[in-house]
């Protein structure tokens, strides 16, 4: 008998993982606060995965961005690489992962600027697509 409730276990096992293999999903936005302390004006702003966002002098490129599933406690992260052009030799100043939850956790550390994510999420690109039609065309048509 024991060898049945052992065979039943791991068949168990094997297809909890299977179902619940992973509590993240892949996004491909980033929302990212920036924050000017000279200026003292923070500006919110959204970066695709795969692309860069200058802020001040600052190259904010998003390598990746995953986020929790619903049913999970939510959690943003994003793999950031941050290059300082301040100087003649732009360096890479950052280059981690930043958590939503904890931005004091991994932050850039600049006597600037502070940078830290706020939420990852999937956007729809099809969605985003403006028509050829402007918003006064469709207007006079229905007239």
């Amino acid at each position: 008998m024991s060898l049945l409730n052992l065979f039943i276990t791991i068949i168990l096992l094997s297809l909890s993982k299977t179902t619940f293999a992973s509590q993240w999903i892949e996004g491909n936005r980033a929302v990212i606060q920036g924050l000017d302390k000279i200026t003292a004006r923070i500006e919110t702003f959204e970066v695709d995965v795969s692309k860069t966002h200058k802020f001040g002098v600052l190259d904010i490129f998003v390598e990746r961005c995953i986020f929790s599933k619903p049913i999970f406690k939510p959690e943003s992260l994003a793999y950031i690489r941050i290059k300082d052009n301040s100087d003649r030799l732009s360096e890479v100043k950052f280059k981690g992962w930043m958590f939503a939850s904890s931005p004091a956790l991994s932050a850039l550390e600049n006597s600037v600027y502070d940078i830290s994510i706020l939420a990852c999420k999937k956007v729809n690109k099809q969605s985003e697509k403006s028509s050829s039609v402007s918003p006064t065309e469709r207007i006079s048509t229905f007239n």
